[in-house]
């Protein structure tokens, strides 16, 4: 399946309908579609050098540590938007949400 160019993670929603790719190159999250095996949608969070690397999904929201930029960006799953970003520092590398 082609998802965004340079995709680093894969993280898959609690229902188990949707996976989430983070693409480094473009800046953006690919939204897979699981039963039907496509992209159903790309989200960008920022510019080209963003650089999206780690993802967390929940219910409520899909948490990106962004490379490049230094963020969190946080999506709203259900309308597809980046809802924050946190300023984290340099290079922030994974993401965990209990």
């Amino acid at each position: 399946m082609q998802v965004g160019e340079g995709p680093f993670d894969v993280a898959v929603a609690p229902d188990g309908h949707h996976a989430y790719s983070a693409n480094l190159g473009p800046g953006s999250v690919s939204v897979i579609d699981i039963p039907n095996n496509r992209v159903s949608a790309n989200i960008a969070v920022g510019p080209v050098g963003t650089d999206p690397f780690n993802l967390e999904v929940t219910n409520e929201a899909i948490y990106v540590t962004n490379q490049g930029a230094g963020t969190l960006a946080v999506i709203d799953p259900h309308s597809r938007k980046v809802v924050a970003t946190v300023t984290l520092g340099a290079s922030p590398y994974g993401v965990a949400v209990s």
